[in-house]
């Protein structure tokens, strides 16, 4: 919704700002602190108008007011659209900010965790996309006991699984068979490798008989690795209920509940293309409509391989929030040049 009056989009903007950082009701007298220049009247009319549009609503009839999802999604949209981010959150996150993992999904779990931590909204990282990566270098290593790790190096990171060896297989038979699979898959994704090694295998003949086994074991450690995965973070979801008021009790114990059915999870963390904000009403999912997802594709490569997402109630400090996740997002951007 447009708005006519620039007064009375800075009112609301205000009034939303307020109320994030001390959940009092809005009221005209309130106002009055910022908005000097302006008589009680006129802003208890300004009040009465953004509450005719939908922004703002009356708990108690003679109470004051508070915002409306509508409301909430003006104040993002601001942010948004203005670059409005908090420095001070930025620069915790990037002091909480620490990877030491190659792994490549280790380090996606790292960053969901230290967001966790930082904005302290429950994280939920949905790990999918892994299969179009493109593959670099295989290697098979012998451990103890007959058993194998299986190191995949992509141009965006370092993929891992264990993998069970024959009794036959011995370290020349996996050093040959790792070499063999980095000439035939190198530059192709993981995807075309799981789907073609069978008959590339095949037309090796009598070369590749006696890995057979070995390829086969691999084959189901890559299909293992890249389908889709969830992984959530509480981080100090408590702190959050610490900070709700009576009357967002029951919103919050909805949105924590629906972090417990992994599937309405998965569906829910939407993969766009962009930082993007569901908020109250506009979520699909009943149990958070009385709360707010903010959710981002993680882009490596230029390959799509996770959503992050964050969840919480609707009244959360959204500057920080999309700080937090725009700097995790950058990092994630240049997993695969560290060390370069």
């Amino acid at each position: 919704m447009e708005f006519k009056s620039q007064r009375k989009k800075d009112i609301l903007l205000y009034a939303v700002d307020e109320y994030i950082r001390k959940p009092q009701p809005i009221t005209s007298a309130g106002l009055s602190v910022k908005f000097s220049d302006v008589s009680t009247a006129t802003l208890r009319n300004e009040l009465n108008a953004l509450e005719q549009m939908g922004y703002l609503q009356q708990l108690h009839t003679s109470g004051g007011r508070v915002p409306t999802s509508l409301a909430y999604r003006c104040y993002v949209n601001d942010i948004l659209s203005s670059n409005k981010i908090d420095i001070n959150s930025l620069q915790q996150v990037k002091d909480n900010y620490e990877v030491k993992s190659v792994n490549l999904i280790s380090t996606l779990s790292s960053l969901a965790k230290r967001l966790s931590k930082v904005t302290n909204c429950p994280t939920i990282l949905v790990q999918h996309g892994i299969e179009n990566l493109t593959i670099v270098d295989i290697k098979i290593i012998p451990l103890i006991q007959k058993d194998a790790l299986l190191l995949v190096e992509t141009t965006a990171g370092v993929l891992d699984d264990n993998l069970s060896l024959g009794p036959d297989t011995d370290r020349d038979a996996c050093r040959d068979a790792s070499s063999y699979l980095t000439e035939h898959f190198k530059g192709q994704t993981i995807k075309y490798m799981v789907d073609n090694v069978a008959e590339v295998c095949l037309k090796a003949g009598a070369q590749m008989y006696q890995f057979k086994s070995l390829i086969d074991n691999v084959t189901l450690a890559l299909q293992n690795v890249v389908k889709t995965k969830l992984d959530i973070s509480s981080g100090n979801t408590s702190k959050l209920l610490d900070n709700i008021t009576s009357s967002e009790y029951d919103e919050a114990k909805d949105v924590l509940s629906f972090l417990e059915d992994g599937d309405e999870v998965i569906n829910a963390v939407t993969d766009s293309n962009e930082l993007n904000f569901v908020i109250g009403e506009e979520n699909e999912n009943d149990k958070l409509k009385g709360g707010m997802m903010v959710s981002a594709p993680i882009i490596i490569d230029g390959v799509s391989i996770a959503s992050l997402a964050l969840v919480g109630p609707k009244r959360v400090d959204y500057g920080s929030l999309a700080a937090a996740l725009k700097f995790i997002i950058s990092q994630a951007e240049n997993i695969n040049k560290k060390g370069d």
